[in-house]
């Protein structure tokens, strides 16, 4: 038998990506490109936009090409703009791909297309792209190049003379005190006016005389501002001033001058975090800048930035004093005040029990505070367990006020037992509130050639309205929800031959629509197809431009919601109709028996401002004929060869073909909320999701899942442990093996040793030692950071973080703790000088807690052969499960509630199901495969990050010596039961299945056990969905015809 061609399996999987047939000839062209420049980040981004136009030989071949030249072509530029990249990644992106296959950033070697041409096909594979991709229509390569080695070690925020704005500010100019300065200490001048006005507490009058330079203070900025710089030891002739150096050395001169502490906090333009701060935690004075455009301005208080009041302790927007949170550390729960001089401090021997509150005051003030704003009627302290509970929070939803033994939990949003354990809970219909839903579709020009590429530039909006009330009652004008027009068009040029309720000629339909949408008095949901990609990102700058700013969801460049409120307070969401109804736009027409005219063909590339008005007649090229699908294309050359001749008026063409996809989507939506509110009795899938997966997600949870049935994984795991670095693990293994002495550690029953409110990476009881392992950049080691001033990844100074620890280990050390610190970079050396030592850590057995996610590993993709050749007489068959994944769930088990922890850490001897007494659990353990068996049973993972490989080896050894894959007839395994067995996360099921061909359990260290189980969680789930599939596609062929199957 010949052998079997090479790479058949990744051929077969390039070939599928590409959804290709061979064929030759010229097929690869170039659409264009935009090239991105980022200084800031020493980064090159260069997107480039393709056309597969034919049918390639080797398509694996085509994508190295592809993936080269874009990757050669972004390092030239790179280099053209005297940077020297060391590292790159890649996006692709087409209307086809369901998301964005993304090769995250990686260093440059010489294999690198080759690194990304893998990593490209594994995510492809892993994300099920099991139809046509990248042909048929335009798709996008961005490779990213960054110069990683010439970057600044932290992030600069400097300060200059004051330059006119080029960004539209989210703050009012009458909250900041404005630094107007031709100079370039705009940075000292903003510190200096906070520092007078937030200790010096001067009339209006005087203050603003000081920032004028007025009578008496005539000059007096300028002499503290100089007198700032001069103390700090600032040069006068620098162009900019960086927050990052000269901040902490303003803020420390004041310390030391001045009674108090003091805080600088600086907030940027965006968000509600502040891009820096340096001070003392328990600051007494809060000096608060504003940084923007490379200018700084002072602030007089937080809630000055976001028009709300504002806490610099959880550095988060509060509505009220009585609602804050009840964790703030700057929040008296006394009297619910908040800011720096707080919680309440105790004055002149003053005492009150107050009967109403049952809370005990030892501040005089504090307690006529809570009385006169009304906090003791809101906030009360139990006698029993002295918890301060909100009586509003614990009055609502069914509860008559506290009780002892619950807390609210943030995960599920209840009030439960913390040991309980949380449940996701079952969802209840809501309130129907009226609202428009609209679909609409741009179309675009690309005539305009920006710094950065072709421009889209639009020129058609189609928009069209509805709503649930019309849906019902039929269509009426007198609607006040939707209006008196139904169907708005925003274009360039004047139509006639199409029917519209509006047609407004603009020279900015985007802005004008933008504006239209955002005008109305209620709620509104505008879906367009595919448009997290395309509309909603142009929409989203016309947004920005107008002064708002949108929430969104989104992946990368692609977005799934992007929410806004108008000036009337009503809500305007956009959505992709594509994540809801995840198929072409024409294919909606026969998927739901659509009542409207089919989708039509457009020339696209004839859609030019020179062709307004003309009778013109497109080629094919002009319809992009040669990249469409092989049905389609010969659709279209019948549709072509019929219309060829006819005159085309692209002003009438752009609105029959514009408001021709508005029908068609608007008609969709219809049919697919029917259908959906019949079989979810009354979800509303247009209002309520965004993707098919989240709506069948709230049907299942409003119909069919039951209360605290089905538990929510804990954030930390079941086991609730620290995070602990795995080499700190390895060094505390090999130390107590060593010094024979046992160590409690992250991974012991109970968790790290705590003293005080300290955690220590390792105990020994017996001699009353703490053990420290310090990774060298998260603590500031001295030989390999000795600058102080250096930033580290914990957000502090070098200097800042050694201080910290070293008061760590003070306190420690007083309450009589032996304390041994062991530096990365020392254990390293360590490490190389002994060999005992480097063995251990490489046999070192994870024996930690059980991470959920590592016992799913996914669709098992094992081809045992590859190639076959029929002989004569023989016949190669296909056999398919049809419906295998809701066969599953129909008939398997699940558990349900939360499952008993044990922590085990014994040698075990398991050669049979029978001695795995846990029925319905999670087990981690340590499994030896047998030496010959035709399947494996259980899984492991090779390799780390984006390289990692699953297999279903019977060595560990050998599969991790050949990463790649051998083959070798005469290859015999040379490793011990040790070597070739690993640790094994996997459920009971697989484990006893193991069990029976032949592997061995050695070693148990921990177990989920679930004590109950639901055979029919998603069976009537299932059959609901199943019988709707089958009365859409019919019976299968073997029991068509029966009366009894029918019914």
């Amino acid at each position: 038998m010949p052998p079997p061609p090479s790479k058949k399996s990744r051929m077969f999987l390039i070939n599928n990506l590409l959804d290709l047939q061979s064929g030759g000839g010229d097929i690869l062209k170039h659409l264009g490109e935009e090239t991105k420049i980022n200084r800031k980040f020493n980064l090159t981004k260069l997107s480039t936009k393709f056309l597969i136009d034919g049918l390639p030989d080797e398509p694996e071949g085509l994508l190295r090409e592809i993936f080269q030249k874009c990757i050669d072509q972004t390092l030239e530029t790179s280099r053209d703009n005297q940077l020297e990249p060391d590292q790159l990644g890649c996006t692709v992106s087409s209307q086809l791909l369901e998301s964005d296959i993304w090769i995250p950033i990686r260093e440059i070697t010489s294999n690198t297309v080759d690194s990304i041409l893998n990593q490209f096909l594994k995510v492809a594979q892993s994300k099920k792209q099991d139809q046509g991709m990248l042909w048929g229509e335009p798709f996008t390569v961005s490779v990213t190049a960054i110069d990683k080695k010439h970057l600044p070690r932290t992030r600069s925020i400097n300060g200059s003379g004051k330059n006119s704005p080029t960004i539209r500010h989210k703050v009012k100019n009458h909250n900041l005190i404005k630094i107007i300065n031709s100079d370039n200490y705009c940075l000292f001048r903003s510190l200096s006016v906070t520092f007078i006005f937030s200790k010096c507490s001067w009339p209006k009058w005087k203050f603003y005389d000081y920032m004028h330079s007025r009578l008496g203070m005539k000059k007096r900025l300028e002499q503290d501002t100089a007198y700032l710089m001069e103390n700090v030891g600032a040069p006068t002739d620098q162009s900019t001033y960086d927050a990052n150096e000269w901040v902490p050395k303003v803020v420390d001169y004041w310390n030391s001058r001045n009674q108090g502490l003091f805080k600088v906090f600086i907030f940027g333009e965006l968000g509600e975090k502040p891009i820096f701060k340096y001070g003392a935690e328990n600051y007494t004075t809060p000096i608060i800048l504003y940084y923007n455009n490379n200018h700084f301005d002072g602030v007089r208080k937080a809630c000055d930035l976001f028009g709300k009041p504002y806490c610099l302790a959880c550095e988060k927007v509060y509505h009220r004093q009585n609602d804050h949170s009840i964790s703030c550390t700057a929040k008296c729960q006394n009297c619910s005040r908040i800011g720096p001089d707080y919680p309440c401090q105790q004055s002149d021997n003053f005492f009150k029990h107050c009967s109403g509150c049952s809370k005990k005051f030892n501040n005089e003030n504090c307690y006529k505070y809570h009385l006169t704003s009304n906090f003791c009627n809101n906030s009360k302290k139990c006698n029993k367990c002295g918890v301060v509970w909100i009586v509003k929070d614990n009055n609502r939803n069914g509860r008559s006020g506290h009780v002892c033994s619950e807390r609210y939990c943030n995960t599920c949003f209840s009030f439960h037992d913390p040991k309980r354990g949380c449940y996701i809970k079952p969802l209840t219909q809501k309130k129907a509130k009226p609202y428009r839903f609209i679909a609409f579709d741009f179309e675009t020009m690309q005539h305009k050639q920006g710094e950065k590429g072709k421009l889209h530039e639009v020129n058609f909006i189609a928009a069209k309205i509805n709503c649930p009330e019309c849906i019902v009652k039929g269509m009426n004008n007198n609607c006040t929800i939707c209006g008196d027009d139904r169907t708005i068009t925003f274009s360039h040029q004047p139509f006639s031959n199409t029917s519209v309720d509006q047609q407004n000629i603009t020279n900015d339909p985007l802005t004008d629509f933008v504006a239209w949408i955002t005008n109305f008095s209620t709620d509104t949901v505008a879906f367009s197809h595919f448009g997290g990609r395309f509309d909603m990102v142009m929409v989203f700058k016309a947004l920005y431009l107008q002064g708002l700013t949108p929430d969104m969801i989104k992946n990368g460049n692609k977005m799934y919601e992007m929410k806004v409120k108008n000036d009337k307070k009503c809500w305007v969401i956009f959505h992709d109709t594509y994540n809801l109804m995840p198929m072409p736009l024409a294919s909606l027409v026969p998927a739901f028996g659509l009542q409207v005219e089919d989708k039509l063909f457009f020339p696209h590339l004839a859609n030019y401002p020179k062709n307004y008005g003309k009778e013109i007649f497109p080629t094919k090229d002009d319809y992009l004929a040669n990249g469409m699908m092989p049905e389609k294309r010969a659709q279209f050359d019948t549709w072509f060869e019929k219309h060829n001749n006819e005159p085309f008026n692209l002003n009438e063409q752009l609105a029959s073909y514009c408001t021709n996809d508005v029908e068609i989507l608007m008609a969709a939506l219809v049919a697919f909320r029917k259908e959906f509110l019949e079989v979810s009795n009354g979800l509303d899938v247009l209002r309520e999701s965004m993707t098919i997966a989240s709506a069948c997600m709230k049907h299942f949870r409003m119909n069919h899942l039951k209360p605290q049935h089905v538990g929510i994984v804990p954030e930390k795991g079941y086991d609730n442990v620290d995070n602990q670095s795995l080499l700190a693990l390895r060094f505390l293994k090999w130390y107590a093996e060593k010094n024979m002495v046992s160590i409690r550690t992250a991974h012991s029953k109970n968790g790290e040793k705590k003293i005080g409110n300290y955690k220590l990476d390792g105990w020994v009881k017996e001699k009353k030692l703490a053990i420290e392992v310090n990774g060298c950049c998260w603590h500031g080691c001295a030989k390999c950071y000795p600058n102080d001033d250096l930033k580290l990844p914990t957000g502090l100074t070098v200097g800042k973080q050694r201080e910290k620890d070293l008061q760590r280990l003070n306190f420690i050390k007083n309450l009589g703790v032996n304390v041994d610190v062991y530096w990365e970079c020392e254990i390293m050396k360590m490490k190389s000088n002994d060999y005992e030592m480097r063995k251990m850590f490489k046999n070192y057995l994870d024996d930690g807690p059980i991470n959920i996610r590592s016992a799913f590993y996914g669709g098992r993709t094992g081809p045992l052969k590859l190639y076959h050749k029929a002989e004569a007489g023989q016949k190669i068959s296909y056999y398919d499960v049809t419906s295998l994944y809701p066969f599953i769930n129909v008939t398997t088990r699940y558990p349900i509630g939360h499952p008993q922890v044990h922590v085990i850490n014994k040698d075990v001897n398991w050669t049979k199901p029978e001695d795995n007494t846990y029925n319905l659990s999670l087990l981690k353990l340590f499994i030896i495969p047998p030496r010959s068996i035709d399947i494996p049973v259980l899984p492991m993972k090779i390799g780390e990050d984006e390289d990692e490989r699953l297999l279903f080896p019977l060595c560990s050894t050998c599969a991790r010596e050949h990463p790649h894959g051998d083959v070798n007839e005469n290859y015999c395994c040379p490793h011990t039961d040790q070597q070739r067995g690993w640790v094994s996360t996997c459920t009971s099921i697989e484990l006893n299945e193991a069990l029976k061909e032949g592997y061995v359990v050695t070693k148990l260290f921990r177990v989920l056990e679930f004590k109950n189980y639901d055979d029919k969680l998603f069976n009537p789930y299932i059959n609901e969905f199943m019988a709707q599939k089958i009365h859409s596609s019919g019976f299968d062929n073997s029991i068509k015809g029966g009366q009894r199957e029918r019914r």
